[in-house]
């Protein structure tokens, strides 16, 4: 009797008499030997179509996907490539943060039964704040733009594996992201009487902070970045580039234009030299505990301020002098960049002075202020 062909099969009943299997040919193992792949479905006409499912992927690919395959398994493969691709740290970052929600999502669902229903639920719990690491608070959900970006990731992992033979069908493409019912509060600018507000009431390095970010536009993780050499006492400059990260690593510019050279005010040079003194003193007082790392923002042990701790001490500051609602670390960036937009400097020179690009400083920064106060230094 003839040997079947790659790709032929055939549907029969299960001998335990509990459903139907279906069974595909593929091509000869080692040694000639003949490999068959089996299926179990409930009915004969779902092992039909479960037979033709399975012929069109060995049409296509010459062989049968993994079975036992996890969507998490998926995605670290995915990952992996995304990292050997030598993106930027910030990139890879975001990734990451997105392969956590689509892991934690359907990480346990095998890719070869994920349906467009799956990928719907599991939008909608991201959506809902369910898979929040921070216990479904609400800045813990993710928006509708999140959203895409995140189902964006599950989209291009799922194809990575269409390229590979493990599936022939990207459930996530048929998808839809929903409208996500969460009120994402606008970022906005302070006033200047607000801005005066922190600057009186704060003290230590929150001080620092307020000033660097309200007044000069930096990105609180190159403000934390910040060492005391970058500072040209003669000069009045500052010198911007690098940035620590959440796990207060340092890394390069966010951007190539990132990197950059700021006046400082005489105010400015002032509070930076009460603050080196009152470093100083923390210093003596915690002797051999002290870690020196030369930054600028530092501890009472002169480590470098947590990532998670900037916002948290800019809320109590707020809630302090009076600010709500409370501002965060981003929008003191975007009060600075507000008040020399309204100083009327060009897009172009304020892009250069905070480090990014024309279209960000007008989509993105700006806003309209309800009065015409600039307080930034000028450029």
């Amino acid at each position: 009797m003839a040997r079947r062909a790659n790709g032929e099969g055939s549907v029969y009943r299960s001998t335990d008499g509990s459903g139907w299997i279906a069974a595909v040919e593929l091509a000869t193992g080692g040694g000639g030997k003949r490999v068959r792949r089996r299926r179990r479905a409930p009915t004969r006409a779902k092992a039909r179509a479960l037979l033709r499912e399975m012929q069109k992927e060995v049409a296509t690919h010459g062989h049968l996907g993994d079975a036992q395959r996890l969507v998490g398994d998926t995605i670290e493969v995915y990952l992996k490539m995304r990292a050997d691709k030598g993106l930027a740290a910030k990139t890879l970052e975001l990734e990451r943060w997105r392969a956590g929600i689509v892991v934690r999502g359907v990480g346990n669902k095998r890719v070869r039964s994920l349906t467009v229903a799956d990928c719907d639920a599991f939008l909608r719990a991201a959506a809902a704040g369910e898979l929040s690491t921070n216990g479904g608070a609400d800045r813990g959900r993710i928006g509708t733009t999140q959203l895409r970006r995140v189902r964006s990731f599950l989209v291009r992992a799922l194809r990575n594996d269409m390229r590979l033979g493990f599936v022939v069908r990207n459930v996530a493409e048929l998808s839809e992201v929903p409208t996500s019912e969460v009120e994402i509060w606008p970022r906005r600018a302070l006033t200047g009487d607000e801005l005066e507000r922190l600057r009186s009431g704060a003290a230590g390095f929150v001080a620092v902070l307020v000033e660097l970010l309200g007044r000069y536009g930096l990105r609180p993780a190159e403000a934390r970045a910040l060492t005391w050499s970058a500072v040209d006492w003669e000069g009045g400059l500052l010198s911007v580039g690098p940035r620590l990260n959440r796990d207060n690593e340092r890394i390069g510019p966010k951007t190539w234009v990132a990197t950059r050279s700021l006046r400082l005010s005489d105010d400015t040079l002032e509070i930076l030299r009460q603050w080196r003194t009152e470093q100083a003193e923390q210093w003596a007082e915690t002797g051999a505990a002290w870690v020196e790392t030369d930054l600028v923002i530092t501890t009472v042990l002169g480590t470098a301020v947590n990532f998670y701790v900037v916002p948290q001490a800019l809320q109590a500051l707020c809630e302090r002098v009076g600010v709500a609602p409370a501002v965060s670390p981003y929008e003191l960036r975007h009060t600075a960049i507000t008040f020399q937009a309204e100083a009327e400097h060009s897009a172009w020179a304020i892009a250069d002075w905070a480090g990014t690009s024309e279209r960000m400083i007008a989509d993105v920064y700006r806003h309209k202020l309800m009065e015409a106060s600039p307080l930034g230094p000028a450029i």
